[in-house]
């Protein structure tokens, strides 16, 4: 995405910075399986960053400094993501043509899809299918405006470290799925002896790099181990749910609602006259001392904004004759333990709906994360652990 990993490290701090919460973990990848070396969270005001768009730069760079000093993280390079309405993710239909004669026609294609001066904004492309007829073939369109990349590369370097790339959230939740499930030969870049020479991102940087130089990505190819299935990633976060659908390790699109944890944490301080932290509480799955039928009852109220939200994007893959909707729900971020909130899915979509378990596949010393249980926080941890993957994945 934007920065790119030149050759295999041995190591990656991925850190997500999400509207609520501050996640850092750091990888070893020099072994046959990865190692979380380094580990810690730290929770953010919900008004220092709305919409992607980092509204207090001081609080978030004191926040990152108190979250990598807990986590006591070496001084090696970050990768971080962005997400929000400044980051546009598309399929596009063009001209059949060669890669290389698509990078240089791309930014003209890209003013007809995207709503951004097209100076302002950094691109990438991966062709999913080379020839769909007509001397046409399909592309996948990310594009993220410029300020916003560099404006976060320059939080983690005023932060003290170095960034070395700014991925897409939604991206980075899709790379740790992979990897959890073995969807992806991500395992195979371990333990390599190259260096571990990178470029960071820059602020000259006009184009993303592309999604992967050296492999086919012909849809055909990519959807070779799930052919048949349809995922639906949900990041339930503080504030935005971000949806992206897969199909054999081809992103179809990605859209975010306006929907997050904090809107079930108020009805659940309305409705059940809770305080803001044992109203979070509850939000992470602890029902203990409320009436658990009523706070199910709630999510499933509430939930309804989240299943309304994905109608459009199921019928987009109904009226393209590509799919009868989504075969799977998986549910990360800080949402996921929500009480009833899977099944609520799973009931109304008919498919089946799992929590998302990044670090399985990941060893860990077993008091690294304290006293949190690690099938509690994994869900938590889905993009940092695919922003620390990153090199592995891309391999």
């Amino acid at each position: 995405m934007f920065g790119f990993l030149k050759r295999k490290r041995k190591s990656l701090i991925g850190l997500d910075i999400g509207s609520n919460v501050v996640k850092c973990l750091r990888l070893d990848l020099s072994g046959d399986r990865p190692v979380v070396t380094h580990y810690a969270t730290a929770d953010l005001p919900p008004e220092a960053i709305v919409d992607g768009e980092i509204m207090d730069r001081e609080l978030v760079i004191e926040t990152i400094r108190e979250v990598t000093e807990q986590a006591g993280v070496p001084d090696e390079p970050i990768a971080t993501a962005v997400s929000g309405r400044a980051v546009i993710v598309k399929k596009i239909v063009m001209d059949k043509m060669s890669e290389e004669d698509a990078r240089e026609a791309i930014y003209w294609e890209a003013e007809q899809h995207v709503p951004f001066d097209i100076d302002d904004i950094s691109l990438d492309f991966e062709i999913l299918q080379k020839d769909i007829g007509a001397d046409q073939m399909e592309l996948l369109l990310v594009a993220a405006k410029k300020d916003m990349v560099l404006g976060w590369a320059e939080i983690i370097r005023d932060a003290g470290f170095e960034p070395l790339v700014v991925d897409v959230a939604s991206f980075a939740n899709q790379n740790a799925w992979e990897f959890a499930t073995g969807r992806t030969a991500a395992m195979e870049g371990l333990g390599n002896e190259d260096s571990d020479t990178a470029e960071p991102v820059t602020d000259d940087m006009d184009e993303l790099e592309p999604f992967a130089e050296d492999e086919d990505s012909s849809e055909e190819e990519a959807a070779a181990d799930e052919p048949s299935e349809f995922v639906a990633l949900l990041d339930v976060g503080g504030g935005v749910t971000n949806v992206h659908i897969v199909h054999g390790g081809v992103p179809y699109f990605t859209r975010d609602l306006p929907i997050g944890v904090a809107h079930f944490v108020e009805e659940f301080q309305k409705q059940l006259g809770l305080t803001y932290e044992t109203a979070s509480e509850v939000a992470r799955g602890h029902v203990e001392d409320v009436d658990a039928q009523l706070v199910n009852d709630i999510v499933r109220s509430v939930g309804t904004e989240i299943y309304q939200g994905l109608e459009p994007s199921l019928s987009y893959l109904k009226t393209s004759g590509e799919a009868d909707g989504i075969d799977r729900i998986v549910l990360s971020g800080g949402g996921a333990h929500l009480p009833g909130l899977r099944e609520y899915l799973a009931d109304s979509y008919g498919v089946p709906s799992e929590v998302a378990d990044p670090l399985a596949g990941l060893d860990f010393a077993p008091d690294l994360f304290g006293e949190d249980e690690p099938e509690d926080l994994s869900p938590l941890l889905t993009v940092a652990v695919g922003l620390a993957l990153r090199e592995a994945v891309e391999a």
